[in-house]
């Protein structure tokens, strides 16, 4: 359970609640379970903080520091957290429609994450962990994902336009009706994705591992987008039928 005291200091003003952390640096906060729906959190230390579990459905996150904090299971639908959530483990945590723009996600844990809806444009997740993340229907617009791990994400029709996803391992990623045009997927293992009606004109799939993927025509009839795709042959374990 929560510690009513730093739960009521924490309602009553994000200032108050950041001096009490200045002066006490290293106790430890208890907040898991919270309800902090429609909170105002704007510039928030919740660095380290023990929410799991709480209630942040529509909260004020803005620039809030969230770094090393524990939101396993907890709910943030719709909030907007575009401040420091580094190193923050958010796995099983329910963020529909969550904003994340420009926030700094690196190293953060989102497996199994529900991230339907989410919108991560320009954030950065570089060395990330989402596996198992559904993030269908999200939005990566440039945003960073070097080295993630998005094994077994279900990111269909997701927008990852000009994304960076060097070096990302993306074994059996659903990616079907995907926009990936411009994405940097250079050295990323793609092994069992599934590309069907997913976009990938312009793409760098240069030294990527294709070994396996599913590049058909979906149930729909539509077929994979290969225009203008860069450093095709420079690909690995390309399937003979994309060979010139």
């Amino acid at each position: 359970m929560a510690d009513i005291q730093q739960l009521q200091l924490l309602l009553e003003g994000v200032n108050g609640w950041n001096q009490w952390r200045n002066t006490h640096p290293d106790a430890p906060i208890a907040l898991q379970n919270a309800m902090l729906n429609v909170a105002n959190l704007r510039h928030a230390n919740l660095s380290k903080a023990n929410l799991e579990g709480a209630d942040l459905y529509h909260a004020n996150l803005i620039e809030a520091n969230v770094q090393y904090a524990n939101l396993t299971k907890a709910s943030l639908n719709g909030a907007i957290a575009t401040g420091l959530l580094s190193y923050a483990d958010l796995s099983d945590a329910n963020l529909y429609s969550a904003i994340f723009t420009v926030a700094d996600l690196s190293y953060v844990n989102l497996q199994r994450a529900n991230a339907i809806g989410a919108n991560f444009n320009s954030a950065n997740l570089q060395g990330a962990n989402l596996q198992n993340i559904n993030a269908s229907h999200a939005i990566f617009w440039q945003t960073n994902l070097k080295d993630t791990d998005l094994r077994n994400a279900i990111l269909w029709g997701a927008k990852l336009y000009c994304a960076n996803l060097e070096r990302s391992q993306l074994q059996n990623t659903d990616f079907s009706g995907a926009d990936l045009s411009g994405a940097n997927l250079r050295d990323a293992d793609l092994s069992g994705a599934d590309l069907r009606d997913a976009n990938l004109s312009r793409a760098n799939l240069e030294g990527a591992n294709l070994h396996g993927i599913c590049w058909s025509k979906n149930v729909s009839g539509r077929d994979t987008n290969w225009n203008n795709v860069i450093g095709l042959m420079a690909a690995q374990n390309v399937p003979t039928a994309l060979l010139p």
